[in-house]
């Protein structure tokens, strides 16, 4: 009987070799590196993808192309691209011409007595009135000082500005409605519910820190007893909490209400984030025994520590907030989904222009763009610049609900950027000058896409405006009274800081120097002059882009067809679609 021969279909022809030994997947590394950029097998088993299609051109017929005679003169061609690429302008909308009173600097913001009883401090010295006629921030819009200034004609003669009193403080227009300041904007009280306020300074990169100083709260002799009403309702009692909060967090909620803010007790002295508490904790040595234990960074390793229970925050006390925050160029790594641990090791700055380490190769290190759109809106004797707040995104209303919802884990390399958190940041709390411990560690990012403003109102997506991050925050609850200090002159500064003062005074030292300046511990209050040199800078590079685009020196005004004359202000640009329908009269509707 004759052999049958073999078929070709799924029968082999041959032995499979052998695999090497040196093949194993075993020897690949958990974490992908630069040399190993795969390191799953699965991943590498499987077959590769085809290149996806090209989607056809859709070009117009001969019949359409012939209609118009200047259609085949005019028509670009489609295949050719443009060199560079160009970097966003901010809008500019159609304003009126600033009055010659709008030149003036801002007016004084009225402030007025609690009525029919004024509210002052224990020692009957400073009475706290209450914000009248400002431009409040509001959900979804924030609003800012700017004047009239002749030398920005093409940025419609508007640019930033401030009021009194000048200087880092609790900011009058970022904070709730029923809030009460002292003339320095130092001292803040609340007589409703909890409410909030947020300082005019922002921390963005490096280790910032502040002070906060109970006025009235709990008692020095303890939390009093609990008292109640002829109904049998408790009396509340004045209650203060301070920490960190960013621009989405609510301002009709204390400090620490969702996942936009961390917050330090008075009572009990423990944390809060996203309305649960838990416990200060100090960090122990390896091997140390202890009955505690906490994943802590980077490898989410249980580690020994010690939680810090029964302290209480009382009156005259003085907390201190540090916090800690990657650079820039770190944080832009993590918000844009190229952040590797493997690489990335350290907070980023030993790497940039100014430092003695190696450059990025990435070239991240370089200057953030800053876009802000905003419109300059009258208010009460005052201008104000009208702009598209960030506010609460999905993945961080999920992330803050207290549901029985599954447990989110935070990583610098989460699927949802507005849970990436940031390697090498932390808050650590000193309580009367000695370090008391940490209370937060892997913050949430907050450089845009983390942060996102309304895009159904409006707003354009993916822009840094150069005031996102994490602000100081008071909240005051019946009464209480915090008194804040941005430095540099702190009551019970850290060790740290006063070293760093000494070697200013002895000239300097070589220990000192070695230090980057991201390292350093510095005041909130050093942030102040740096926003307003920001400001300068971002408003003369908004006037020269809107310079360029309307001709250069050959600008000479634009007519208008209907009255034959030349407008001194350009036309609004990227509001095509009526998209500046309700803006810049929200601050009129709502007030």
């Amino acid at each position: 009987m004759a052999e049958q021969p073999q078929s070709r279909g799924s029968t082999p022809g041959a032995v499979p070799p052998l695999r090497r030994p040196l093949e194993d997947d075993h020897h690949a590394p958990a974490v992908s590196s630069p040399l190993n950029p795969n390191p799953d097998a699965a991943a590498r088993s499987r077959p590769a993808r085809p290149p996806p299609r090209e989607q056809r051109e859709k070009r117009e017929t001969l019949k359409k192309r012939e209609a118009s005679a200047s259609a085949r003169g005019s028509t670009p061609n489609p295949k050719s691209k443009k060199n560079g690429e160009s970097t966003p302008s901010p809008m500019r909308y159609s304003v009126p011409e600033p009055k010659v009173s709008d030149y003036e600097v801002p007016k004084d913001g009225i402030f007025a007595s609690h009525e029919p009883n004024p509210i002052l401090t224990p020692d009957e010295q400073t009475e706290l009135k209450k914000a009248v006629d400002h431009a409040w921030n509001k959900k979804g819009y924030r609003y800012t000082h700017c004047v009239a200034d002749p030398h920005f004609r093409h940025k419609q003669f508007y640019r930033q500005s401030d009021s009194r009193p000048y200087g880092p403080r609790m900011s009058h227009e970022d904070c709730d409605k029923w809030f009460h300041f002292d003339e320095s904007a130092s001292m803040v009280t609340n007589e409703k519910g909890w409410r909030m306020g947020r300082g005019n300074v922002v921390a963005r990169e490096g280790r910032l820190y502040y002070e906060v100083k109970v006025v009235k709260g709990i008692p020095t002799d303890g939390p009093p007893a609990l008292k109640h009403t002829e109904n049998g309702h408790p009396i509340a009692q004045p209650h203060v909490r301070m920490g960190w909060a960013r621009r989405e967090a609510p301002l009709d909620a204390p400090v620490g209400f969702d996942g936009y803010s961390y917050a330090i007790t008075d009572l009990r002295l423990e944390t809060m984030h996203r309305s649960r508490a838990s416990k200060i904790f100090k960090p122990l040595p390896k091997g140390t025994k202890s009955k505690y234990a906490k994943a802590r960074p980077p490898h989410g390793k249980p580690s020994p520590v010690e939680y810090i229970t029964d302290m209480d925050v009382r009156e005259g006390d003085v907390i201190g907030l540090e916090i800690q925050l990657p650079s820039l160029s770190m944080h832009r790594k993590v918000v844009e989904g190229i952040y590797n641990p493997a690489v990335d090791i350290g907070d980023g700055f030993d790497v940039g222009p100014h430092s003695s380490g190696p450059r990025d190769p990435l070239n991240m290190d370089r200057p953030l763009d800053i876009i802000r759109d905003r419109i300059p809106v009258p208010y009460k004797g005052n201008f104000y610049f009208e702009q598209l707040d960030y506010v609460a995104t999905k993945p961080m209303e999920s992330y803050s609900d207290r549901g029985p919802t599954p447990k989110t884990v935070l990583s610098p390399n989460h699927d949802d950027p507005p849970l990436r958190s940031l390697p090498h940041s932390a808050i650590k709390v000193y309580k009367n000058g000695k370090d008391v411990g940490i209370a937060f560690e892997n913050l949430l990012a907050f450089l845009p896409p983390a942060s996102a403003p309304s895009a159904p109102a409006g707003a354009r997506l993916g822009f840094d405006d150069g005031m996102v991050g994490y602000f100081p925050c008071i909240a005051a609850f019946c009464g209480g009274i915090a008194q804040v200090n941005f430095g540099p002159d702190f009551w019970c500064p850290p060790e740290e800081i006063v070293n760093q003062s000494k070697d200013v005074d002895m000239a300097g030292s070589d220990a000192n120097d070695a230090i980057p300046e991201g390292r350093k511990l510095r005041a909130i209050g050093d942030r102040y002059k740096e926003q307003i040199a920001e400001d300068v800078v971002w408003d003369i590079i908004d006037e020269v882009d809107f310079f360029i685009q309307d001709g250069g020196w050959d600008y000479r005004g634009e007519v208008d067809p209907s009255i034959s004359t030349v407008k001194a202000t350009p036309t609004a640009r990227g509001m095509a679609g009526g998209l500046d329908d309700g803006v810049g009269v929200e601050v009129g509707r709502r007030y």
